[in-house]
C-alpha cells in the first residue's frame, strides 16, 4: 500500500509520521480506496497489538522471535490452547471469547510464550506453552500466566515471575525424568533389558545432563562438598569427551556409550542427589500474577462457534 511499510515480516503495515504532508496524502488516498471498495475505517486509540508484542520481546533477556497470529473469525485454534502451560486457566479462557490474534515469542533455546490481549479489559496476558516432547515430558501445572496494562509492565514480569518459574519448573521436570530412567534401569533384571529403551533413556540423560550441572552450578543453596563437587566434575568431563569427539553430531562413539553408560549407572544417583540438593523449590510469586477481576458472560455468538 502506497506510503505504508511494514517493518516485521508478517507484520501489519504501518504510516510513518514523520513527513506529515506525506502522511496525509497517504491517509487521503486510503479513505478514496475505503469508498471505492466500500470498506469501512475503523481508527482506534489503543496501540497496535504487533507494536506491544515487540516491545515484549525487545525488553527480554537474549534474542526473541516474534510471531504474530491473526484470527479473522476471532478464535483462537484450539490446536494452539492445547499447548498452553499455566498454573491456572487465564489464557485458556480467551477460547470463550473473541480474541482476533495473537502472539508467539520463541527465544531459540525452547521456550515459547503466548502474548494475548485480554477482550474485556484491554490487559495483556502472557503464558507459556509446554515444552517439546522430543525434549522433554512435562506434567503437573506449569507458571503462572503474568497480566499487565502495558508492554513495559508485561516484560517486568516475564522477567520477574514468568521465565524463573518456567526454568525452575522445566528444570524439575529434567530432574524428574532422569530419576524414573534410572529408577528403570536399575530395577529390571539382568538380562532382560531391551537395547532400544536402555539407548533412548541413555540419551535422554546426556540430553538432560548438560542443563542439570549448569543449574547446580549456578545454584546458591549451600556449598558444595568435596564429594559432591567430585561427581559434577566426573560427570562435565564426560559430558567434554562427548561432545568434543569427532563425529559428535552423530553421538558418542561405542566406546564413549559404554563410558558414558558405566558412569551413569554406578554414580547417577550420586549426580541426582547434589543435583536435587541444590534445586530451590517453586516459590510463590511475590505478587500476584493474574488479577482477580471477574470476566463478563461470554457472547453467545463466540460460546456457539466454539461448540463442536
Amino acid at each position: 500500500m502506497a506510503g505504508f511499510i511494514r517493518e516485521h515480516q508478517d507484520d501489519a503495515h504501518r504510516l510513518p509520521l514523520d513527513d506529515h504532508a506525506s502522511a496525509r496524502e497517504a491517509l487521503a488516498r486510503l479513505h478514496q480506496t475505503a469508498q471505492d471498495c466500500q470498506a469501512k475505517v475503523i481508527t482506534s486509540e489503543r496501540p497496535y497489538f504487533g507494536d506491544i508484542a515487540h516491545a515484549v520481546a525487545e525488553a527480554l533477556p537474549g534474542q526473541w522471535d516474534v510471531s504474530i497470529e491473526h484470527y479473522p473469525d476471532g478464535t483462537i485454534p484450539s490446536q494452539l490452547l492445547d499447548w498452553v502451560w499455566e498454573a491456572s486457566p487465564a489464557l485458556s479462557t480467551l477460547a470463550k471469547y473473541r480474541t482476533p490474534g495473537a502472539a508467539i515469542l520463541r527465544d531459540g533455546g525452547g521456550t515459547e510464550l503466548l502474548l494475548a490481549e485480554r477482550p474485556w479489559d484491554g490487559r495483556y496476558l502472557t503464558g507459556s506453552l509446554l515444552p517439546s516432547p522430543d525434549h522433554l515430558h512435562v506434567t503437573g501445572a506449569g507458571p503462572r500466566t503474568v497480566v499487565a496494562a502495558t508492554a513495559r509492565e508485561a516484560a517486568a514480569d516475564v522477567r520477574s515471575l514468568l521465565l524463573p518459574s518456567f526454568e525452575q519448573l522445566v528444570h524439575l521436570a529434567r530432574l524428574r525424568e532422569a530419576q524414573e530412567d534410572l529408577d528403570w534401569v536399575h530395577g529390571i533384571a539382568p538380562g532382560t533389558v531391551d537395547n532400544l529403551e536402555l539407548d533412548a533413556a541413555m540419551d535422554r540423560f546426556l540430553t538432560h545432563a548438560p542443563y542439570l550441572l549448569a543449574a547446580t552450578r549456578r545454584a546458591n543453596i549451600k556449598p558444595l562438598a568435596d564429594s559432591e563437587r567430585a561427581v559434577l566434575v566426573r560427570f562435565e568431563n564426560l559430558l567434554a569427551r562427548t561432545q568434543t569427539a569427532p563425529d559428535a553430531q552423530a553421538g558418542p562413539a561405542p566406546s564413549g556409550t559404554d563410558e558414558a553408560l558405566a558412569l551413569w549407572l554406578e554414580a547417577g544417583e550420586d549426580l541426582l542427589d547434589v543435583v536435587r540438593a541444590t534445586s530451590s523449590p517453586v516459590a510463590a510469586p511475590s505478587r500476584p500474577a493474574i488479577t482477580t477481576a471477574t470476566p463478563p458472560k461470554p457472547p453467545t455468538a463466540a460460546t456457539a462457534a466454539r461448540a463442536r
